[in-house]
């Protein structure tokens, strides 16, 4: 037990030796950005990749996708905006649903889950994450890859109502 413990600390300070240089780049592009990232364009609703680095315990780490869900006022007036990562780990459970069919959805309760063939830009299934809540630069937003449906985005923020208890 004790060597899987040091070879994941090992691993892990590896990882975040590598990440320093590329958030020490990010950093000093944003001091050089940072009027240009404030009017950037994020919607809420949108999903974009974007680079959370690495991140300690099992908080989402490295370049993935989110979910935008900060309001559109802030999106458009800050440099920093909320966001809920996805995962392409679906955690599930089958239950029997009101018309007696079974059918796979998630056990946990703050996952919403993206279908590739309904978000063909995705390149899994996908959850919502909505526990994983978090506020980033948006110096750390990539590449804009599709919006939610309206009711896809009401159905995760719902998840993210119960996350604070609202």
């Amino acid at each position: 037990m004790t060597d899987k413990i040091e070879l994941a600390k090992i691993k892990k300070e590896a990882d975040l030796n590598e990440w320093y240089p590329k958030k020490t780049e990010m950093a000093k592009r944003f001091i050089e950005e940072e009027q240009k990232q404030k009017k950037r364009n994020m919607v809420k609703g949108a999903i974009h990749l974007c680079q959370l680095g690495q991140n300690l315990g099992s908080e989402q780490s490295e370049e993935r996708p989110v979910i935008i869900v900060s309001n559109d006022r802030i999106n458009s007036s800050s440099t920093n905006i909320k966001v809920i990562p996805l995962t392409k780990t679906l955690k599930t459970k089958t239950i029997i649903n009101r018309k007696k069919v079974e059918q796979v959805v998630p056990r946990v309760g703050t996952h919403y889950f993206l279908k590739k063939d309904k978000y063909p830009f995705l390149d899994f299934d996908s959850a919502a994450m909505a526990e994983g809540v978090t506020t980033v630069s948006k110096i750390r937003i990539g590449k804009h890859l599709g919006n939610l449906t309206s009711d896809d985005l009401q159905k995760v923020l719902s998840r993210l109502k119960w996350v604070f208890d609202l």
